[in-house]
């Protein structure tokens, strides 16, 4: 190592470090560029496919692994724990979003959704602990229907219910020492699938009747993790949807 990176190395090691799953794409890999562009050092996590074509360095690291598979998330772990960072932030974001259908086996489904919305991040948070850094935090996105039963989709409600449960545990095990949070979202981003039509009527049951957009999650994350009054609470960033009370059953 040449002294310029020694410098570098030590220049680095006063950043601050987060650590988000589910950053390849959408959410994550905006969190990820808004982190990076603040000057921190990320943990990248992603399961299949990485969209931001960014190679390894000094302040950005990321990591493939399939979070329904124990052995990846014990590695994953390995890997981080490896780096020598202190973690000041874990954004627990991965998910993964199907309905529930006669077809497919109602077991591996929903061991599926528990695996990665549950088990994972229960396991990565204790694992990850002895890096935590002074006043580190903890933030997972679930949903608002976490709150809410839906027929179609009842191992993705289910699963993200105990992801937010869990949290709220957390919040109790890690206190005082750390601060853990929940957010969450509603009609956020929708995807260039989503017809007009479709658009219409989920916003049409949202109090501001707006397409949020990434930032509103962004901006909710970066309140979380200064809030340092702030632990063991369920923040909704939905445009009022969940007030509104205006829900159908059948959803995309």
């Amino acid at each position: 190592m040449s002294e310029g990176e020694k410098l570098n190395l030590d220049k680095n090691e006063s950043l601050r470090t987060v650590f988000i799953t589910g950053a390849g794409k959408r959410l994550g890999l905006k969190l990820t560029q808004f982190y990076l562009n603040l000057g921190w050092r990320v943990i990248a996590h992603f399961n299949s496919n990485n969209e931001l074509e960014q190679k390894n360095s000094l302040t950005y690291h990321s990591i493939q692994a399939n979070l329904d598979d124990k052995k990846a998330v014990e590695q994953l772990a390995e890997e981080i724990l490896s780096l020598g960072w202190k973690v000041d932030l874990m954004i627990h974001n991965a998910s993964c979003f199907f309905p529930d259908t006669k077809e497919d086996d109602s077991w591996q489904t929903l061991s599926k959704m528990m695996n990665v919305h549950v088990a994972a991040p229960q396991y990565l948070t204790m694992q990850l602990l002895p890096i935590f850094a002074d006043k580190a935090n903890v933030v997972a996105i679930t949903d608002i229907y976490a709150d809410l039963p839906n027929e179609r989709f009842a191992s993705y409600c289910a699963s993200k219910s105990g992801l937010q449960n869990l949290m709220l545990s957390l919040a109790q095990r890690l206190a005082p020492k750390y601060r853990v949070n929940v957010i969450q979202p509603g009609p956020i981003q929708f995807l260039p699938e989503h017809q007009a039509e479709y658009r219409e009527k989920v916003l049409s049951q949202s109090l501001l009747r707006k397409e949020l957009g990434y930032q509103a999650i962004i901006d909710a994350v970066q309140y979380l993790a200064h809030a340092e009054a702030v632990t063991g609470s369920v923040m909704r960033v939905d445009g009022g949807r969940f007030v509104a009370n205006k829900y159908e059953q059948s959803f995309i």
